[in-house]
């Protein structure tokens, strides 16, 4: 039997030891079964077989167990302070006693991935499937696809669930299809989504306080933001203690540039700063555009005149969600949040969702991605390290059934989930204290893997309207019609994706230095042209020309 990673806790690997403990992690799984397996070599040999290779007869193409003898698999995710630990998630017990399949699940912390994951692809030492969508990004496989078997055979083959979910649902198959025809990686829908990604909230009690009607517009809401300012808004006796907006900008434009959307211009979630122009479809890089200086040149006079959040640039999403979270009395009046019941906690009865203002232009957009929001891609990568890729693939369709792509993305029953006689399903309540989606977070896979909920399944989930998924649903309702068309997740060539990173570096630290500077010093206007001739100059017309291939080719598509 081949060598099995060993669990690390929080990361994956320790920098400073990066290189001997690479050196000493074995591949994939291999056969557990009393009649043992042969030991191999390591992963970084490990043979790119073939769907069209005869499998070991202790393998079943169709049916339950997947294999009559007990297979064993290494799968790696991603693991957020927020996800618990998934060999642990009865889902996934009962899953193993179904199929016979063991998953041992490594570990990576998502604080320090970026620089483990380039090592460990470079290393060759490699699990059997990388899990979850946070995992790998396009870039990863695009310029790694010698490390990666393709898998439209094995779904030909093995994977009549997934088929049909791709027949469904053709955007699935469409959006893991790479230029070169293969599919290194398998996408996932999750069910019942919004259309729009973040909601813009605001205290309503302080507006009642102070007399103040919603905002509609940009302009009304800065006077409305003044007034949180510079009036006793939260009515405590200190008017020196509001915070008007606050947000978390990570010391990075991804975070903030969501709250550009009523100048017209909204970024696809990749962060790639990349959006569609509304009118003309045409790929449009933000910070190059006049309405982002706009947006910019706004800001900077909120932030000179004391009304955004000081520490909005530099802060982190734990120490934004601290103020929101101020247990005395609330101390923020505005933001932006995925649900606005679980982001305002304990005064979630002060807020609600502000309608998207219109800006300078009259444009009202909300910041939305059905291809991000709804569908995902990178959830099940395979390696080539991994020895049993058809016991891996049929996991995966199992895996992508209704029954335990609803238990995947809620948690399980009898645990988050009751399923009637009808085949209903409703929500057992949280644990005292969590909100639903805390806890769906904490005891499921969540968004991360591959899954499918057909329509029919889906109008037998009955979701509570009074937090998670359910209020932001009912919050959607006012927000849908707003959504903006995104830049959709194209896929590009090896070629495509080793040039992109290459100019992407130098681009991107000169706009995320270069905004950061405008937002507290000003001088966006004076400086605009030759920050625009710099960009230049670092290959932005190339690379522009690059996004606009890859999104011809996916507009021809299927």
């Amino acid at each position: 039997m081949r060598n099995k990673w060993t669990r690390v806790g929080k990361a994956l690997l320790c920098l400073t030891l990066a290189a001997s403990m690479l050196a000493g992690c074995g591949g994939g799984g291999g056969s557990s079964s009393s009649s043992g397996a042969a030991e191999s070599s390591g992963s970084g040999e490990a043979s790119t077989s073939s769907a069209a290779s005869t499998p070991d007869e202790n393998f079943n193409e169709t049916g339950l167990p997947i294999v009559n003898e007990q297979v064993e698999l290494t799968f790696l995710y991603v693991k957020g302070a927020n996800l618990a630990d998934f060999e642990e998630n009865a889902m996934f017990q009962q899953m193993e006693k179904d199929t016979n399949v063991k998953i041992n699940w490594q570990y990576a912390g998502d604080a320090d991935w970026s620089e483990q994951k380039s090592l460990l692809l470079a290393s060759g030492d490699l699990p059997d499937v990388f899990f979850g969508s946070n995992s790998l990004k396009d870039m990863d496989i695009a310029t790694n696809q010698d490390l990666f078997i393709p898998l439209e055979e094995y779904v030909e083959k093995y994977c009549p669930n997934i088929q049909a979910a791709w027949e469904a649902e053709p955007t699935m198959r469409k959006m893991v299809t790479n230029p070169d025809g293969h599919i290194y990686t398998l996408p996932g829908k999750k069910p019942l989504r919004p259309k729009g990604c973040d909601t813009p909230f605001i205290n309503k009690t302080w507006l009642d306080r102070l007399g103040l009607e919603m905002p509609t517009t940009v302009d009304e809401w800065y006077e409305v933001l003044k007034a949180f300012k510079e009036q006793d808004a939260n009515g405590n006796g200190d008017p020196n203690d509001e915070i008007p907006l606050t947000g978390s900008a990570k010391q990075n434009l991804f975070d903030w540039i969501r709250y550009i959307n009523p100048w017209g211009i909204t970024d696809s979630l990749e962060e790639n700063y990349m959006a569609l122009d509304q009118e003309t479809l045409k790929p449009v890089f933000i910070p190059a555009d006049e309405r982002y200086k706009e947006a910019v040149a706004f800001f900077h006079k909120l932030y000179a005149e004391g009304i955004m959040d000081p520490e909005f640039i530099t802060q982190d999403s734990s120490m934004a969600d601290a103020k929101m979270k101020n247990e005395e009395v609330s101390l923020v009046g505005t933001g932006i949040t995925w649900e606005v019941t679980s982001g305002t906690q304990p005064h979630q009865d002060e807020y609600v969702p502000m309608p998207p203002l219109a800006g300078p232009n009259g444009d009202r957009y909300i910041r939305g991605n059905d291809e991000t929001i709804t569908y995902s891609r990178n959830e099940f990568t395979v390696t080539t390290a991994c020895e049993y890729p058809e016991v891996a693939m049929r996991w995966a369709d199992y895996f992508s059934t209704d029954d335990i792509s609803v238990q995947s993305y809620w948690g399980p029953y009898d645990v988050v989930l009751e399923k009637d006689v009808d085949g209903n399903i409703t929500f057992l309540d949280p644990p005292e204290g969590k909100t639903g989606d805390q806890w769906y977070w904490e005891i499921s896979p969540r968004d991360h893997g591959p899954k499918y909920v057909s329509p029919e399944f889906e109008e037998k989930i009955i979701l509570p309207e009074d937090s998670g998924d359910g209020a932001k649903l009912k919050e959607d309702e006012i927000m849908k019609e707003f959504v903006a068309k995104p830049y959709p997740l194209v896929n590009y060539t090896s070629e495509q994706a080793e040039e992109i990173s290459a100019l992407t570096v130098d681009i991107h630290k000169y706009v995320n230095e270069t905004w950061a500077n405008w937002i507290v010093n000003g001088g966006i206007e004076e400086q605009w042209e030759a920050y625009v001739d710099q960009l230049n100059q670092m290959g932005l017309e190339r690379l522009m020309e690059i996004y606009q291939e890859a999104l011809d080719v996916y507009n021809n598509a299927g």
